[in-house]
């Protein structure tokens, strides 16, 4: 594509631009936080019937990280969310011709035409050209329509990078709030198996607690799953809208510096030929029909400038879309360089915490063991006991037979007490002398 003819703008231009504001792929914050609370509430409204799943514990009964964490995730998602749809509403106008390749750079009239009809657009590419034309008709130095481009480019980059601020932090803050979760569990499984082990009685009571070590176990390990699985389900897709973003404001640039400024007028700098010097080369070379070759080295200096300013400006937008793309690589490799080493030092934490929770539970697990033994002895020695009381028992029965003996013997030694008592009182003995059997014989 060529340059059009040089014009001259020694003087004002007579031309009054359209002010143009900056427009950029804002997302409306509060937006994002209103719907991430309704959709918050609303799937905790869900699985409310759903209780009893394993989706439905790991969401409601396993802390208060795991709806915060829902929330953060849901602020994420909904923000990409609204970044996708502004995209793709800007993705149609990359496809059109806004500057057809025919149309005259000749005056300022047909400039400040082909601006006012930009300016009506609400997409971001007519946008940024109708600002770009606006500073070369309050300028008319083509040098600063390029300085405002690059300016223009230089702050959409920026707007962009500060608007992924907000969601990078919760994106961060949904792994911190699985570990604070699993921290809560931990301590309250610790506190709860020393408190029951300081009243454990019997085994009924050392299972129920440690139910309530696994419970509070349960949920140190659900919410760290629960914080990573968010985590990596709202960065990724965050990430690609991110790179297509950036893949837009690029193509926009290029569009601006491939499209527009090399065909903006050469302006009457020091780096190009004005209309005016033009026009003296040509009519005294008609005059002189031939012209001498110091004016032919003139002319070709004036073309050699007009060439070194458009092969400057070229280099000078290379350079800068250049810079952008490393910028763009170096700020991908951070971030997934950030990726690799929290996940790295995710990883190592939970195997420490693992190491640590199974240590302490062979611990505690032996210190049962311990005390199922002791309760074993224990039990032993009641038995015995019972064992004991029993023979006790039985030989008071034995003594309360032998208690109705001596009752049976007492009632029978009362009832003997008065005919004893008859025979020990004095008794008189007379004797009464009768006949005997011979005396009897003779009478």
């Amino acid at each position: 594509m060529t340059a059009s003819s040089p014009v001259s703008t020694t003087t004002a231009p007579s031309f009054t631009p359209v002010a143009i504001p900056r427009h950029d792929l804002t997302v409306p914050l509060w937006l994002a936080l209103a719907i991430a609370a309704v959709a918050t509430v609303i799937l905790y409204i869900f699985f409310l019937p759903l209780q009893g799943t394993y989706i439905g514990q790991l969401l409601l009964n396993r802390g208060w990280t795991q709806p915060v964490a829902v929330f953060f995730a849901w602020i994420v998602l909904v923000f990409t969310i609204l970044k996708a749809i502004a995209l793709f509403q800007q993705a149609p106008s990359l496809r059109q011709i806004w500057i057809p390749a025919n149309y005259p750079f000749i005056s300022m009239r047909d400039i400040l035409q082909l601006q006012q009809t930009l300016a009506q657009r609400r997409t971001l590419l007519p946008n940024r050209c109708a600002r770009v034309l606006g500073v070369f008709l309050s300028s008319g130095q083509r040098e600063i329509a390029v300085e405002a481009a690059a300016e223009d480019s230089g702050s959409a980059a920026a707007v962009t990078d500060a608007s992924y601020t907000i969601p990078r932090v919760l994106v961060w803050a949904i792994p911190l709030l699985g570990f604070i979760g699993t921290v809560v569990g931990i301590s309250q499984a610790v506190s709860g198996f020393s408190s029951f082990l300081e009243t454990a009685q019997d085994v009924n009571q050392i299972k129920e607690g440690i139910g309530g070590v696994t419970t509070g176990l349960a949920v140190a390990f659900d919410t760290t799953l629960v914080a990573l699985v968010l985590s990596v389900l709202v960065m990724i897709p965050m990430v690609i809208v991110e790179r297509w973003e950036n893949k837009l404001l690029l193509q926009i640039d290029t569009y601006i510096n491939d499209q527009l400024l090399p065909r903006l007028p050469v302006t009457n700098t020091p780096a190009g030929v004005d209309r005016e010097t033009l026009q003296e080369v040509v009519q005294e070379t008609i005059r002189a029909e031939l012209p001498t070759e110091e004016r032919l080295q003139q002319l070709l200096d004036n073309l050699n400038q007009l060439a070194r300013a458009v092969v400057r400006d070229r280099q000078q937008f290379v350079a800068t879309l250049e810079e952008r793309q490393q910028q763009s690589i170096e700020q991908f490799e951070r971030l997934v360089t950030q990726i690799q080493h929290s996940q790295g030092e995710l990883l190592a934490r939970v195997n420490q915490e693992q190491t640590a929770i199974a240590q302490e539970l062979r611990q505690q697990s032996q210190y049962i063991a311990q005390l199922l033994a002791e309760s074993d002895r224990t039990l032993q020695q009641r038995l015995q006991l019972l064992e004991t009381l029993h023979q006790a028992l039985q030989a008071l029965a034995d003594t309360g037979n032998l208690q109705l003996l001596l009752d049976s013997l007492n009632h029978t030694l009362a009832n003997l007490q008065p005919v004893l008592r008859q025979l020990a009182q004095p008794r008189r003995v007379t004797l009464v002398e009768q006949p005997s059997s011979l005396e009897a014989a003779d009478r």
